[in-house]
């Protein structure tokens, strides 16, 4: 198969697709040869690490899992709906970061191990003793609760099975649990933790809900239409077929898709899946397996799973093909990148297999019916201005909008299109519509928007606004005001705007008061209009103060520690700016 893939390659011009006639001569010529390719997996110690955690695994999470602009790049351990279980080292080593932040991990701690490997622990509700002395003199020194430090190797030592935390519930995470990870300490490529040995019972093979047909190009068709085609399974689990009794028909390059997740024993999470195969008429034509993961490519999941339906749901869709400009390396065994060319007139066998980790295997079985002939190729749409090629730098500038998009910005060629609307109501320009929210990109790319109804004494407050349909939330782009033009650096395409924001940040005393004798902690809540808050200031008797910042809940936590306060009377004042420069101080004293 191996041969047959660089032989594929070899013959695919950009924009025409191989004959599937041809795929099987090549099939019976290479198979005459003899020679084929195996996808072992990589052999890794599974006794050097313990688990981080005294109780069983139980997983409500697992590795490369679909998730929102990432595949997920550990395995999540319940910890019983509670936060404060010990988590210990799973092997000695040492500290070799700590990051605290209030959002994405949280508390996070990182140690490296004479292996090769270092483990990542996260949304920790703090840390052991030692390591939260450190992390609090860096904090402090900083004047930053925010903090991405790393020590010395010799700094902070850990041995096997030693206390360096308590879980809990820190930065993004939606619940109490231990986010854990295993990487190549070298190349920091992210490596399936279940690969280490880790007990996790599993006897459940995959499900599979549903599979996808897609046209690849403007004269491809499926049942008649030139659009994704979504058919049920008839079951779940084992070797299924499709509800429908009426043969898909379909035309020109197609690729497709399949709704599937995965189980473990004792627990109803659905989680992602480990391998991917499709076959069709017996040839395999792609394979994908979650054993390695690269953060330099992780935003490339957009590309892979089926992103207008992910955006509007998180349906666990896997694509099995892969655009052009797609760079992950999970995948295998591909002929033609997935997309098969159906012109011939025959009913051809399209099957599926998934497999977890442990081995326990699904599939399904169906037929689709090739027509001989094209229908007519779509027009493209009123409001096109032009075709971008994803491989090269494209600009475009008018009256109202200027564009520029490097070089792999975009997954695949992308029809151009520009319309205007009042779909953001506090804009003061236009809702520009740049092609589609349901296309995905890579990495950002610059975007001018003409505003010149915006007073010269605004100008530092303006913004460039995003609507997002699904969420149905503004958000603010940033930007910066030059000669009437506002510049800002997106990650997303679809509907925009210019906002001003002269609102300042709002601050809700949720807990302090006068008296704080005997109390642990005091809480204040800050949140921000539009652009966003930028920093926030704390300060007790004049001197900075540490306040825990939790971005969930957007609150500020002040916890008493008689290291940097003792008892008495005190003044507390807390500045809050947001991204424009809007600031709000709230003041008061207290008794401690």
């Amino acid at each position: 198969m191996g041969i047959i893939i660089d032989f594929c390659r070899m013959v695919k011009l950009k924009g025409n697709r191989m004959n599937w006639s041809i795929r099987l001569i090549a099939l019976c010529v290479f198979s005459v040869l003899g020679t084929s390719l195996s996808f072992g997996q990589q052999l890794y110690p599974t006794d050097y690490f313990r688990s981080p955690l005294e109780i069983p695994l139980n997983l409500s999470g697992n590795f490369g899992e679909l998730r929102t602009n990432h595949f997920h790049s550990g395995i999540d351990i319940k910890t019983n709906q509670m936060e404060g279980l010990p988590v210990v080292a799973a092997a000695e080593g040492f500290v070799s970061r700590i990051k605290v932040s209030a959002v994405g991990y949280g508390y996070a701690l990182y140690i490296d191990h004479p292996n090769g490997y270092t483990t990542v622990y996260g949304h920790l509700k703090s840390y052991s003793a030692k390591i939260d002395a450190y992390v609090k003199e860096q904090q402090y020194k900083q004047q930053s609760f925010a903090v991405d430090l790393f020590p010395a190797a010799t700094a902070l030592p850990v041995e096997k099975g030693e206390l360096v935390a308590l879980s809990g519930n820190t930065g993004g995470s939606g619940g109490p649990h231990l986010h854990f990870e295993v990487r190549e300490t070298v190349s920091e490529k992210l490596i399936n933790p279940l690969h280490f040995g880790f007990q996790v019972k599993d006897k459940i093979p995959p499900s599979i809900l549903g599979v996808w047909i897609i046209p690849m190009s403007d004269s491809t068709w499926v049942n008649g239409v030139r659009s994704p085609k979504t058919f049920e399974t008839a079951a779940t689990k084992g070797n299924v077929g499709l509800k429908t009794t009426t043969l898909p028909t379909v035309y020109g390059d197609i690729a497709f898709a399949i709704h599937t997740s995965d189980m473990y024993d004792g627990n109803a999470n659905r989680c992602g899946i480990y391998r991917i195969e499709l076959y069709v008429d017996g040839l395999q034509v792609y394979g994908q397996q979650m054993d390695r993961l690269d953060f330099t490519t992780n935003r490339a999941m957009n590309a892979h799973t089926i992103y207008e339906k992910f955006k509007k749901d998180r349906s666990s869709i896997h694509g099995s093909f892969r655009l052009p400009g797609n760079p992950l390396d999970i995948y295998d065994n591909l002929v033609n990148d997935g997309v098969v060319t159906f012109k011939d007139g025959k009913k051809h066998l399209i099957e599926y297999v998934v497999k977890d980790l442990m081995g326990n295997t699904s599939s399904v079985k169906f037929n689709v019916q090739a027509l001989p002939k094209a229908t007519a190729k779509v027009p493209p749409p009123a409001d096109f201005i032009a075709r971008w090629d994803w491989e090269i730098l494209n600009t475009y500038s008018d009256a109202r909008l200027k564009l520029e998009m490097p070089p792999y910005t975009l997954y695949e060629d992308l029809n151009l299109t520009i319309s205007e609307s009042k779909t953001i109501a506090s804009s003061i320009t236009p809702t520009y519509k740049i092609a589609s929210p349901y296309e995905p990109i890579h990495s950002p790319y610059t975007l001018s928007i003409h505003a010149p109804k915006v007073p010269k004494s605004l100008e530092s407050k303006a913004v460039v606004v995003r609507w997002d349909p699904d969420k149905e939330k503004l958000s603010s782009e940033g930007g910066k005001m030059e000669n009437g033009w506002i510049t800002a650096k997106p990650s997303y395409l679809g509907y925009f705007g210019v906002a001003i924001d002269t609102i300042a940040p709002n601050i809700t005393n949720v807990s302090f008061g006068p008296n704080m004798a005997g109390k642990g902690s005091f809480t204040i809540k800050i949140s921000d209009y539009l652009s966003g808050i930028d920093k926030y200031i704390p300060m007790i008797d004049g001197q900075w103060a540490l306040m825990e910042h939790d971005a969930k809940t957007n609150r500020l936590i002040y916890y008493f520690d008689p290291r940097y306060i003792s008892k008495g009377t005190h003044t507390f004042e807390l500045t809050v700016i947001d991204a424009v420069g809007n600031s709000k101080t709230f003041k008061g004293n207290f008794v401690y």
